[in-house]
């Protein structure tokens, strides 16, 4: 096999990984135990969540889904229509049982964000087994950034990291049509999905100027900037801005970080630590070791969520970072497959053993 057809030789299809030895055989099946266990740490991991933050939210406050239902709150939360929406449908329901409802709602979505993140890390890594147990890492961040370190509740934060997560998968597997369909749906919950829009160019790196990837992009850009002008229209009479803009402000938090301990610790333990592995997989070229860039690179889209966020987020607030989780936690599992001890080969090297 020539260097130059390694990408190709490479390229994952589910069917490509062996699953062999597991009463649900067959590609990404998981077996009930594991599920019965993922279920558990939801429930565990959406019960503290509850209690710390949930339990004590307003209801009624201008970002919530009650006030975003009505379609008269501030911009840019009036923007975030999916969850209010749904949950409007069924508002007897909700009425009698709202943030019981809401909860269950989260259970769904954090047992979902397990189950299809293991479903991509089956594109990075094959030992089926490991990667099992390695799914529920995922919650490790969301445990520090919406529990452990967060003191605000916004209703679509396991929500948007679900769909994202989904994003990530359908780019990995090349599945377009199911990807544009997610995105719409990702970016009627939270724009901020948006990036997903980086993680695609990314993953197509190689192929940036071929006609398929110029089309898909453009669509995926016309929608994204399109359905804004759209709600700014529909909603133009809402106070508020289109935009959170942070500039100001994180500008006066760097200026007050080592003076302020809230905000060191909020940076010092974003993401629970990961972020330094991820940084070592970089700076020790550890990277290298992947065989295929593209699965590297698109979860590179942190990089222009950092750049941006410089200018509509709030820095120190680790809730925000929503759509960072399913990459950082990645790519953290992608510098500790490069040691033994984890057995978490990369199914390109095990290809390319066998060949």
């Amino acid at each position: 096999m020539n260097l130059q057809d390694i990408d190709n030789y490479y390229d994952y299809t589910p069917g490509s990984v062996d699953f062999s030895g597991y009463d649900r055989g067959g590609p990404n099946k998981i077996p009930y135990g594991y599920l019965g266990l993922y279920l558990i740490l939801s429930i565990v991991m959406c019960y503290l969540y509850h209690k710390k933050i949930v339990a004590a939210a307003d209801w009624n406050a201008p970002n919530s889904l009650n006030a975003v239902a009505t379609f008269q709150t501030s911009k840019p939360y009036q923007f975030r229509l999916l969850m209010p929406v749904i949950f409007d449908f069924f508002k007897p329901l909700h009425a009698l049982y709202g943030k019981y409802l809401y909860n269950a709602w989260n259970v769904t979505a954090v047992f979902m964000i397990q189950v299809v993140y293991y479903k991509l890390l089956c594109g990075y890594f094959r030992n089926k087994k490991r990667l099992l147990w390695a799914a529920p890492v995922i919650l490790y961040p969301i445990l520090f950034n919406y529990i452990i370190l967060n003191q605000s509740f916004q209703y679509y934060d396991f929500t948007a990291i679900l769909f994202f997560t989904i994003g990530l998968y359908y780019i990995l597997n090349q599945r377009t049509i199911a990807f544009f369909i997610i995105f719409i749906i990702a970016v009627i919950n939270k724009e901020t999905a948006g990036y997903l829009i980086f993680a695609y160019l990314l993953f197509n790196y190689k192929n940036l100027f071929t006609k398929k990837v110029i089309i898909n992009t453009f669509i995926l850009g016309v929608f994204f900037i399109g359905y804004k002008l759209l709600l700014n229209y529909i909603f133009r009479n809402n106070p508020g801005d289109s935009f959170e803009i942070g500039y100001h402000e994180n500008i006066r938090i760097v200026k007050q970080l080592f003076s302020n301990t809230v905000y060191i610790k909020h940076l010092v333990f974003n993401f629970g630590g990961l972020y330094i592995f991820v940084i070592l997989l970089f700076i020790t070229g550890a990277w290298r070791k992947y065989p295929d860039r593209r699965k590297v690179y698109m979860n590179l889209a942190i990089v222009p969520y950092y750049i941006l966020g410089i200018y509509i987020t709030y820095i120190t607030e680790v809730r925000v970072y929503t759509e960072l989780i399913p990459m950082i936690t990645t790519l953290f599992l992608l510098y500790i497959s490069t040691f033994k001890f984890f057995h978490l080969e990369p199914w390109a090297l095990q290809q390319k053993k066998q060949s």
